[in-house]
């Protein structure tokens, strides 16, 4: 019976391990890279061009940006809570099964 691993490409024989031989690096994700570089560089300058709206604009941007920062922070500490609750749930369950 043939080695499931061989089957599927090149691959390499150490004893009763197989393992893939690793590709070489492609130019597509090379190219990949340099876009989403040239995005993060376009979102770098249309940040900087928000902060030249007027100043009441300026004013409720800062406002809403402080209130999402606000909600990311409540919602990280509510999964981290939910988290700590469902492993500390896991083991009671654990306990009734055995």
């Amino acid at each position: 019976m043939a080695d499931p691993i061989s089957a599927l490409g090149a691959s390499l024989s150490i004893g009763a391990l197989a393992r893939f031989i690793p590709e070489p690096r492609s130019k597509l994700s090379d190219s990949f890279n340099n876009f989403l570089q040239g995005g993060a560089s376009l979102l770098g300058k249309t940040a900087g061009a928000v902060m030249d709206l007027a100043p009441d604009y300026k004013a409720l941007l800062e406002k809403q940006m402080y209130v999402q920062q606000q909600m990311q922070v409540l919602s990280m500490e509510s999964n981290v809570e939910k988290s700590k609750h469902e492993t500390s749930m896991a083991v009671v369950r654990n306990l009734r099964v055995g």
